[in-house]
């Protein structure tokens, strides 16, 4: 298989991960003592080039104060990081159905 086409596929694999962590901070935003959890999503992408592991390093968030209940979701940033996260993931499957597009169009020779 392309190898770009491997690289797209974890990226999108990194972003549904990190989506549904991020959702799970916004979800307990209001749980006392929660603490918000994040990846590195460069670390894990260079992790997940090197090797076929799918596991990810889930970490604390940094923040800048917990609130008076010790819970360290910030909406705002959550929410920020949220659609960063789709849009990384809306520009890799853009990108991977061109690179598709591309392959089929060379196997068909160009018709």
């Amino acid at each position: 298989m392309d190898k770009s086409i491997k690289i797209l596929e974890k990226v999108m694999d990194i972003c549904t991960y990190r989506q549904k962590i991020l959702a799970s901070n916004i979800a307990n935003a209001d749980t006392p003592n929660y603490k918000a959890k994040d990846i590195n999503f460069q670390e894990e992408l260079k992790k997940a080039a090197e090797s076929h592991n799918v596991e990810y390093k889930v970490i604390e968030a940094p923040t800048t104060m917990p609130n008076r209940d010790g819970n360290t979701v910030n909406i705002e940033v959550e929410m920020t990081k949220l659609a960063e996260t789709m849009l990384m993931y809306n520009g890799a499957t853009q990108l991977f159905s061109t690179r598709i597009r591309m392959l089929k169009d060379a196997i068909k020779g160009g018709r």
